[in-house]
Order: structure tokens, then sequence, then C-alpha cells
């Protein structure tokens, strides 16, 4: 009994003896080293392709230039990975009529060039985020995953069912529900190309978004309606505590009279009537009321007022502010005057880390400081009773600075092309507070679009802005910019803080168009004509011509046109001149047709004199044939010798008698 390999070989044999069958799988005699190739496009790798069958015609790899080789049971190539197509199959020929071969699977792959996360929209009712996370140019697609999350904890995996080889930007969404406890949550999108177990370890990109629940005003105790009574000339501190996302800005009646305080809380000293305070907290989503009535009690045998309602706070001091708030520029001059209309104040003082502190006698005492540039500076005005009683008051001091940058560049690599969403990105240099900036996009004089921020940081931070274009060929030159304004509100400066950036200049790259379309022209024989053939399109196409190969007709390049001149046109130029035009975005062909004029009436007067000498022709070959049938029929005509000089014919009568 034949060993076991002896057997395989006799059924290969057999196998092999079929010149029209293939090559089965479990009996392929060819080994790929690697079996699979999973590489980054642009390298470079080894391949060998071996085979277990010595006696063969040849080995070769069916898209390397090396030769087949004869002699080895194996061969070598390799390949640089630089065509998203990229094939590679390994061929033996097994006899004359008869190859075996084996595909290499190969996968190229291309890393995210970047992800960008941003939100498109939101729902202030709802809470709710439309979140985008664009993922730009990768490749294979379908092998790419993308994992959200929210604060650390995955929310969400997903995978595409793109089939595409070559690099694609995909932009998957996701609908985030942020409540108000959730204000600040940071959302991250991953991106990571996934292979498998067996397949390579490629890093992971991601981007990050913090989003901020944005909500109208809610008071925190939900107390709409306050009564507390008071002893005449008490101090008390009427509290409207509410909370929102932007934060709000307060407001104070009396008696539904405005009045200049704009704090959460408002100091009323020294009460002697009765009085309803309404306090209102706003923002651009809403608003909301507090009402305060006090009631004044005038004190009877030194017996205190009961305060009907929730704690009083603590009383506080007779003082004033001038201004109650302060926006000052870093580095610039601030001033705060502090005064009292109390009598029983023995000394005013300022205490703070930089400018005027010290005390003054009453009325009032001004702090000032000529260059502020300290972002956590509070300064406190102190009154002294002649209780020995010390309070304070603060100022709001809101300090600003405007950005040391302010600059635009691509945020997708590669040149922008005709209807391919493209972004921009503008960096905001060290710039505060950020809760104030917006920044607004323009392209030429034309506002394009806005961003605000939910930052809550008082300190200098950068900040990054994307713009979502999408261009077209009149786009191609236009001058974007962006532009950081500080909205610092009715106490800010007359004029907005605003620092631009030097303008980004799009090169958008289009296929070709053409000025003229189609059209054809008729010459006269002998005449010159030139067809002149340009388009407009970036980058500049190149311009080819197709036309019938002719020993007069030349090409001619002026400027950015080609020119086809034909010199001494004859009916051999007459036909279609194609010109087309082609560069990296696409191509487009416009033709000329060239007639020749009187053409058509010469080639019928030839046609005609042929006709006629035809003709003519035909009617000599009948007259010959006429003439040889008269003769054949004894019909003659002749002179006789005796009378040859009479010069009369003799004629032959029907009976055979001479006449």
């Amino acid at each position: 009994m034949p060993p076991l390999r002896m057997l395989h070989l006799l059924m290969l044999m057999v196998l092999l003896c079929d010149a029209d069958g293939t090559c089965p799988t479990e009996h392929n005699p060819l080994v790929l080293d690697p079996s699979e190739v999973i590489s980054e496009y642009g390298s470079e790798v080894f391949l060998n392709c071996s085979s277990s069958h010595e006696d063969h015609d040849g080995m070769y790899w069916s898209n390397a230039e090396s030769e087949m080789t004869v002699d080895d049971t194996f061969i070598p190539w390799t390949v640089t990975l630089s065509d998203w197509n990229v094939t590679a199959k390994c061929i033996i020929k097994m006899n004359a009529s008869f190859d075996c071969s084996k595909d290499l699977e190969i996968t190229l792959y291309k890393n995210p060039d970047m992800v960008s996360l941003f939100p498109l929209s939101y729902s202030v009712e709802e809470t709710q985020y439309v979140l985008q996370c664009d993922v730009h140019d990768v490749a294979p697609v379908q092998n790419l995953t993308v994992k959200w999350y929210k604060d650390n904890e995955m929310i969400r995996t997903e995978s595409f069912p793109n089939r595409s080889k070559t690099p694609v930007t995909e932009s998957p969404q996701l609908i985030a529900n942020v409540s108000r406890g959730d204000t600040g949550a940071k959302f991250r999108c991953e991106a990571q190309l996934d292979f498998g177990p067996n397949g390579p370890k490629l890093p992971i990109i991601s981007a990050t978004v913090v989003i901020f629940a944005q909500y109208a005003p809610e008071l925190s105790d939900n107390t709409t309606d306050v009564y507390m009574s008071l002893t005449e000339g008490d101090n008390v501190t009427l509290s409207c505590d509410a909370e929102g996302n932007p934060p709000p800005h307060f407001h104070w009646t009396r008696d539904g009279v405005n009045m200049m305080e704009n704090t959460m809380n408002l100091s009323v000293t020294q009460v002697n009537v009765s009085a309803n305070y309404t306090c209102t907290a706003s923002n651009h989503l809403g608003r909301t009321n507090k009402s305060i009535f006090i009631h004044v009690i005038k004190d009877v045998m030194g017996v205190p007022a009961v305060v009907v309602t929730t704690p009083v706070p603590r009383k506080v001091c007779p003082l004033t502010l001038t201004p109650g708030e302060v926006v000052v520029r870093f580095g610039d001059r601030a001033s705060v005057n502090c005064s009292t209309s109390a009598t029983d104040v023995s000394g005013i003082s300022w205490e703070a880390s930089v400018g005027g502190t010290g005390s003054e006698n009453p009325p009032s005492f001004t702090w000032t400081v000529e260059k502020l540039q300290d972002w956590s500076l509070k300064p406190k005005c102190y009154i002294t009773l002649r209780n020995n009683h010390r309070c304070f008051v603060e100022p709001n001091i809101k300090l600003y600075k405007t950005p040391d940058v302010v600059s635009v560049s691509a945020g997708t690599q590669g040149p922008m092309v005709e209807g391919v969403q493209y972004l921009l990105r503008c960096d905001i240099i060290s710039v505060a507070p950020v809760l104030n900036l917006r920044v607004m996009w323009s392209m030429g004089e034309e506002n394009y679009d806005e961003e605000m921020f939910n930052d809550t940081s008082v300190t200098p931070v950068n900040k990054t802005s994307l713009l979502r274009v999408t261009p077209t060929r009149d786009h191609n030159g236009a001058l974007f910019r962006c532009h950081a304004e500080l909205l610092l509100g009715p106490k800010g400066p007359n004029t907005i803080p605003t620092i631009s950036s030097e303008p980004y200049t799009a090169v958008v790259h289009f296929a070709p168009e053409f000025r003229e379309g189609n059209y054809s022209q008729e010459v006269t024989p002998g005449q010159n004509v030139t067809f002149a053939c340009s388009a407009e399109g970036n980058p500049v196409p190149e311009i080819q011509w197709n036309f019938p190969a002719v020993e007069n007709v030349r090409e001619t390049t002026g400027g950015r046109q080609k020119n086809v001149s034909v010199t001494g046109a004859t009916s051999t130029n007459a036909g279609v001149y194609i010109c087309v035009a082609t560069n990296k975005v696409g191509s487009v062909s416009r033709s000329v047709t060239l007639r020749m004029r009187g053409h058509r009436g010469r080639s019928l007067s030839i046609l005609w004199w042929l006709l006629i000498l035809c003709f003519l022709t035909l009617l000599l070959i009948v007259m010959i044939t006429l003439c040889k049938r008269r003769k054949k029929h004894g019909q003659y005509s002749f002179i006789s010798p005796a009378e040859e000089g009479s010069g009369i014919p003799l004629t032959e009568t029907s009976g055979g008698d001479k006449a």
C-alpha cells in the first residue's frame, strides 16, 4: 500500500490531467507568505510565493515586473502599496495547458487626518443637543468604529456599511440629552480602524466638546412672594437667589420704580417706610420675578419686630459704591468710590491687594488702581461704626482681555473642491471672559456665521471656532475672516472690543468650463482658418486637440489657450475638431465642425461629366452594332469599275438584277 503522500500526489496528477479543470483549493500547491496583508497605504511589503510541486513549467506574480522563474519552487516580490486597487496573484504553470493560482488578500488602510466634534444645534426646552463627529479621510471605512462617550462612559458604538476602499469622510451624529445636572458634561467621540485580533493595533483619534444645558432663570427656593416685618431704622439685605444658564442678569424695582442696583442681593439701609421690592432675573431664554414686601413697624417700648418669613440675612453696611459694577480692560486704570449716608460712622477704608488702601474720614473714600492686572482681585470697602461694629461691601469687577492672536487656517487637509464640504478653523488665543466672547465669521463684506461659548472661565483661555463651508467656483479667491468680539453689556466700552484675523484666501479647485460651446465653420478651398480653445478651471486646465492628421494642420499655444491652424484648406481638412480640457477635478470637451464651401458643387459637376461621357460611349457602341447588322443582311452600296469614272453608283435590286 503506497504511503499517504504518494496517494495525494497521484490525486493531484489525476486532477492536473484535466486541462480544462480548475485548481481545487484543498489541492492547491501554492503557499503565500504572508497569507494576508493589512498595511498602511504607501508602505512597502515583501511577499513570497512557494510551491510544494517541484515539477512545473514556471512560477510568476501576475502583476510583477520580474520574469517567470522555472528552476525554483518559490518566487519573492516586493511591492509598494501606492494603488488603492492593488491586487496580487501567484501563478504556477503545472504543464503547457494548465495553471494553478492563488490570490493574496490585500487590505490598505489610512488613519483619519483629523477628528472634530461640535454641536450642530440644540433644543432649549428639552436640553437636547445634536452632536456631529467628523472623521476626515479614513479608509477602509467598513473597518472604522466610532465610539461615543459621556464623561468617560461609553454610550454608543457605530460602524459603517460603506464598502469604499479609498479614503472618505464620515460624519456620524449623536442626539445628546443634557439635564441641568449635566452642565459641563464632556462628550467625546473616538475613531479607530479595527481589523480584529490578528490585525494591526492602530491608535485612537478622538475629539471632546463640553456641553452646557441652557435654561431660563429659576428661584432657588421657589418662593416668588415674601412678606417681612422690620423695625424702623433696621438694615436688611434682600436676596434674589436665582440660577440659570447663561447666568441671569438682575434688576430691582421699588414700588414699581427702577433702581440702579443690578446684583443678586439688594442692601436696604435704615428702612423707615413700608415698600414692595421686586427682583427680576433674566437671560435670553426667559425671566422670573420675586416680590418682597417690607412692612415697617415702629419700635414700641424697645420690643423688636418679628420677621415673618424665612430667616433674614445679616444686616449689611450702609454703603454705596459708585459705580457698583466696573468693566475694565486688563492693565487699565480702575476706580470705585465708596460713600455712606450713616451718621454714626467713625471711619471708612479700602482693603485690597493692589490699589489705594488705608482709612479716611467719612463720608467717602475712592479706591484706585492704575493698572489692574489681578484676575482674582476682590477689593472691599469697610466702615467702622461708633459702636465698633465693622462691615463691608464689594464692587462687582469684570476684568476683560482681548485676544493676543486671532487667526484663520484650514481645518481640512488639501485644497477646497467645488461641492465638497470643507472646514475652516479660527483660533482665538488668550481671551477673557469667554462667556462674553462671540466669534463672527465673514466672507468679504458679508456676515457668514457666528458662535458663542458656554465656558465660565474668567481667566484668559484659548478657544477654537469651526466653520463648515461647501464651496462653489465663485468662492475661489474669496476672503474669509473671523472676528472675536467681547459683549460686555451696558457697563462695558461704548465700542465693542473686536480683534479680527488676517484674511484667509480660499483656493477652490473646480472642473474646467468652456467660454463657448460647439459650432460649425465653413471655408472656401485654399482659405486659412484658426480654431481657438481655452477653458476656465482650477488648477489651470490642460488643453488637447483631437483632429485629422494632415500636413497643413498644426497646433500653436498662446497664453492659456491652444489653437489649431489650417493653412490652405482642402477637402481633406473637412471634419470634426475636438478640444478637451482636463484638470485634477474633471474633464470637458467641445467640438468645431469644418465644412468646405463649393466642394459639393464641384463633385456634382464631375458626376455630370462622367454621366455624359458614359452616355456618349454607349451611343457609339449602339451605332457600331447597327452598322454590322445591316451588312450581314446583304444590303450594299458600291461603284462599278466600268463606270468608275461616271461617279454614278449602281444599286442591287431585290431580284438580283442590276439597275
